[in-house]
């Protein structure tokens, strides 16, 4: 009984250390949402970095909405990546046109295999 309860916890054990930062103070991973305006036009690049010592599968989401007089915008967009340890890469980039009266709510979510955000970044005007 002793040997069959230790081989099922062992997925357990074998994922919380791939989650372990390689860098103590640090999280696992990070999202981070740059941007650039050019004019009326906002360029957003969703980025993603994996911190620890091993590599680490992702899926990510970049959601946009903007709500102006023009009326109201919403993009998507999705999709998996591997992160190498210790990597950092742009996962996704899109554009917005943008007005000063105009709002918007950017958000990027980086998800774990059990589908439980592990990384978000947002922007809102």
């Amino acid at each position: 009984m002793k040997r069959y309860l230790l081989i099922a916890a062992l997925p357990l054990t074998t994922s919380m250390l791939q989650a372990v930062p390689s860098q103590p103070g640090s999280a696992p991973c990070q999202a981070r949402l740059a941007m650039h305006q050019e004019g009326n036009m906002l360029t957003l690049i969703g980025e993603g970095q994996n911190n620890t010592s091993q590599p680490m599968r992702l899926r990510y989401e970049l959601l946009t909405s903007r709500q102006g007089k023009a009326g109201t915008s919403r993009n998507a967009q999705s999709g998996n990546v591997t992160l190498a340890p210790n990597q950092k890469a742009a996962l996704s980039q899109t554009s917005i046109n943008i007005s000063p009266s105009d709002h918007y709510q950017i958000h990027l979510r980086l998800f774990d295999s059990q589908d439980h955000v592990v990384a978000h970044d947002s922007l809102q005007q």
